[in-house]
């Protein structure tokens, strides 16, 4: 009975570990800020299924809206931000509103490296530093599935050492 216990508990963790590495490491979020009437990056690169978080930082209100339909975050007010997710590839041009002036572009890349991949050199800072993090996101959540799978074999390893003994 501590035998099923054990293995329960330890597979059950095994798995919410693996789930959670498994969630974060197929979907990314970019973060936009809006700030001085403009959208920081103004050129982001994702791919299908990861999101872009649009949070105003600025002293009025603003949207991000596509010119296409496609996605609109409605009015945020200072410090609220909306996320938006992106499944289909292709070039988004947004612009806010309220404020036409400012506009900027989602480009979504397809999933898996199949068909073309549009992938423009950062425009700014801000896009080679949002690159590296999502590149660092990526290389933690393979660390956590590794390490999920890991303890899931640990716990198989386990239960065979506690049959031999008898436990």
């Amino acid at each position: 009975m501590a035998r099923i216990r054990r293995l329960t508990v330890a597979g059950a963790t095994a798995a919410l570990a693996v789930w959670i590495a498994a969630g974060s490491a197929f979907a990314a979020d970019t973060p936009v800020t809006i700030a001085d009437f403009a959208f920081a990056p103004g050129s982001v690169t994702i791919q299908v299924g990861d999101t872009v978080t649009f949070t105003n930082q600025d002293g009025t209100a603003h949207t991000a809206r596509a010119v296409d339909g496609s996605f609109d975050t409605e009015d945020l007010d200072s410090g609220q931000a909306s996320t938006i997710t992106f499944g289909t590839a292709g070039t988004i041009d947004y612009m806010c509103a309220i404020h036409p002036q400012m506009t900027g572009t989602v480009v979504v890349a397809a999933a898996g490296g199949g068909g073309a991949e549009i992938t423009p050199a950062p425009t700014d800072t801000l896009a080679a530093a949002a690159t590296d993090a999502d590149d660092e996101t990526r290389l933690v959540s393979a660390t956590l599935a590794i390490l999920g799978a890991v303890m899931i074999l640990g716990t198989f390893v386990a239960d065979r050492r506690f049959r031999a003994r008898g436990d």
